[in-house]
């Protein structure tokens, strides 16, 4: 989760034009955007990014509002909802998700 919040804002900065993060999309697993004053210019404009966004429902530290909160920050957020809690989930369902995701940005696929 923590790494979801930094790669979330590496996102923003990609998406800004920042040459030193060459990322062209990102999954965020219990991600959530930083309350650190700081840290708020990250999220002042939508991040255009594609981006996965994993949330459990029964999530008990990073709730799934805080998962939402984080995912409306992007430009056509994918959310990934699934009924457990502070893990990456691997059932056959969510499997599928992360392939047809990733699916688009295999070379010579449209994003």
């Amino acid at each position: 989760s923590q790494g979801a919040a930094l790669a979330a804002m590496v996102c923003a900065l990609r998406a800004r034009g920042d040459p030193r993060f060459p990322v062209g999309f990102a999954v965020l697993v219990a991600g959530f955007a930083s309350r650190a004053p700081a840290h708020g210019h990250f999220y002042r404009h939508p991040i255009a990014l594609p981006t996965l966004h994993v949330v459990g429902d029964t999530d008990a530290v990073i709730a799934a509002p805080l998962s939402m909160e984080l995912a409306r920050c992007f430009v056509e957020p994918v959310v990934l909802a699934h009924p457990g809690g502070h893990f990456i989930p691997a059932a056959a369902a969510q499997k599928k998700a992360y392939l047809e995701f990733l699916e688009r940005f295999r070379p010579g696929q449209e994003k």
